[in-house]
């Protein structure tokens, strides 16, 4: 069996993996980054202004504890306080989501 032969598992993830359903609880939030922020902007920013930079995100799913936001807001988020999931989404605490974003 030559380097390349190696031998195939089953358990190796597909190349496209399905969405996550998740239902959030208590004061959690399951957001997607905004389709907005992403591929904005042309400049190049240091690590450390990257990491200040609030994150515009979009609810899909609020726990039973978040009144004061529903599915489809556009909010900021604090950075580096998400849980990133598999499929790209994130789960975070309402307290980490600073602002909503009206249009």
């Amino acid at each position: 069996m030559g380097m390349d032969d190696k031998p195939m598992h089953d358990d190796a993830l597909p190349l496209s993996l399905p969405p996550v359903n998740i239902e959030p609880l208590d004061d959690w939030l399951h957001v997607r980054p905004s389709v907005e922020d992403e591929g904005t902007g042309r400049l190049v920013l240091p690590a450390t202004v990257q990491m200040n930079r609030l994150e515009r995100v979009v609810v899909l799913a609020t726990g039973g504890d978040v009144t004061d936001l529903n599915a489809g807001d556009l909010v900021l988020l604090m950075p580096g306080h998400a849980v990133e999931l598999r499929d790209g989404t994130k789960i975070v605490q309402r307290e980490h989501a600073v602002a909503r974003v009206r249009d």
